[in-house]
């Protein structure tokens, strides 16, 4: 596997200044045997090759009169595995563009293959030089964290219909019942960076007022998804019972593998380097006029050669936008969760597929009390109910509400809480607590503070399942 991050750095970053930060960045890794003063010795100034028992350190450089291009590579072998850092840059006037390659090659066939980690370069950049712009958005080791105003409402809503011009994918992180988030936003965002934005979302009021924005493609209800570039679709995870890490790696694994797909946005590797040395040379014959028929045979090849190579590009990237087109199209259409194209009128999901389950459960029963045997409307509703595979949240819900209060006899932080994570605001009325479900009044109960008898708390929980659930 490869990882690729590309990404634009501080414009006033030189890249005499990324040369040595690389240089830094190999003298302080654990696994390194170069020696300190063999490695200060080195210069930017031209290009070299340095290797020591099996690291090999290489650097290539060349410009024009309107950019600057150079590429740092770093190997080390080992019995029958090499791993590859390649750190290129592009440089012109307020634009620094960096790109991150790694990469490991096995000499031998394997059934186990190493794992391939985000370089700690990426980060060591950002931290030392801070990032640039992608589009509006600014490259950063910490999240963007929305908040209640308009402002933020138009920063989620241009990420979720691929109205942004960044180049990299956003991932947003919706807040859940409680208004908090089933990840870890700044530690994902470290991760992340370089290789894509982290957005968070203030609260699940917020969800509500981004649904009617968006036609309902926003994710919601703690959920994350993946917007990817110019409206080319979301990816969407779901927590549910997994640790956090393991639920953080999904998201990075994605990512990772559709960075390594990806056209580069800028043109910035070790071969533009060899391509712009070629380049060079071949104006340079044609300005010297040296050896003219053999020359000229050169560059039409050379430059057939990159025409062929530049029209290709061309194709697929007219190719791709026809696709996004399409796919921001369809999206348009279709709600990003739920499955089901279906007018609920006023009434939205109070949490991932509540309106959807209940229709589901609604026709299963239905088909058991309002249809004959046989007939065609039991056989097209029992292929719908069969054919939607659903978790009811509600049937969860209901099971962990009545063990709450099965002896209740006065508020605890821990049943609080558990009332909360269920989707109940709770808050104290006199001699009552009130409970409203998502902090809708028409939902609302009252529960005493202190239970009368070992029934109330059964009792209660009925009362509350029955308008909730």
């Amino acid at each position: 596997m490869t990882i690729h991050v590309s990404f634009p750095l501080n414009s006033d970053t030189s890249n005499k200044e990324v040369f040595k930060e690389c240089i830094n960045w190999i003298l302080d890794s654990p696994h390194t045997e170069f020696a300190e003063e063999d490695l200060r010795k080195l210069s930017s100034e031209e290009d070299f090759k340095y290797s020591s028992n099996q690291e090999v350190v290489e650097f290539s450089r060349s410009e024009t009169s309107s950019f600057c291009v150079s590429s740092f590579r770093y190997t080390k072998h080992s019995a029958n595995t090499s791993w590859i850092t390649e750190i290129s840059t592009r440089t012109q006037p307020n634009h620094h563009w960096i790109s991150v390659k790694a990469s490991i090659v096995k000499t031998t066939a394997s059934n186990a293959t190493p794992e391939v980690k985000k370089p700690l370069i990426v980060i060591r950049l950002i931290d030392r030089f801070g990032g640039g712009h992608d589009g509006d958005i600014p490259i950063t080791l910490t999240p963007i964290k929305l908040d209640e105003s308009a402002h933020s409402l138009s920063i989620a809503k241009a990420v979720i219909n691929g109205d942004s011009n960044c180049t990299l994918p956003t991932v947003y992180i919706s807040a859940n019942t409680a208004s908090k988030h089933s990840i870890i936003p700044e530690r994902l965002a470290r991760k992340l960076c370089g290789m894509a934005h982290v957005v968070v979302e203030p609260s699940r009021a917020f969800s509500h007022n981004l649904r009617r924005e968006v036609g309902s493609r926003n994710v919601y209800g703690g959920v994350v998804g993946i917007y990817w570039p110019k409206g080319s679709g979301v990816t969407i995870f779901r927590r549910e019972n997994k640790e956090v890490k393991v639920f953080e790696n999904e998201i990075f694994t994605t990512i990772c593998e559709a960075l390594s797909l990806l056209i580069p946005a800028k043109e910035c590797s070790w071969d533009e380097v060899t391509h712009v040395k070629n380049r060079n040379a071949i104006e340079l014959m044609k300005r010297e006029g040296i050896n003219a028929d053999e020359a000229n045979q050169i560059v039409s090849l050379y430059e057939k050669e990159i025409g062929q190579n530049r029209d290709h590009i061309d194709t697929l990237n007219r190719e791709i936008e026809r696709l996004n087109t399409m796919v921001r199209y369809l999206e348009s259409k279709t709600p990003v969760q739920g499955g089901i194209i279906i007018n609920t009128g006023d009434e939205e999901d109070l949490f991932d597929s509540e309106i959807y389950v209940f229709v589901l459960a609604a026709l299963k029963d239905y088909i058991d009390k309002n249809t004959y045997a046989n007939s065609r409307k039991e056989h097209v509703l029992k292929s719908v109910v069969h054919s939607n595979n659903y978790i009811d949240l509600h049937e969860q819900k209901t099971k962990i509400l009545k063990e709450t209060l099965r002896n209740y006899n006065k508020m605890s932080k821990s049943i609080k809480d558990t009332l909360e994570d269920l989707g109940f605001n709770v808050k104290a009325d006199g001699k009552h607590w009130k409970l409203t479900y998502f902090e809708d009044e028409r939902y609302t109960y009252v529960l005493p503070k202190t239970g009368s008898d070992h029934r109330g708390g059964l009792n209660a929980y009925a009362d509350i399942a029955n308008i909730a659930f």
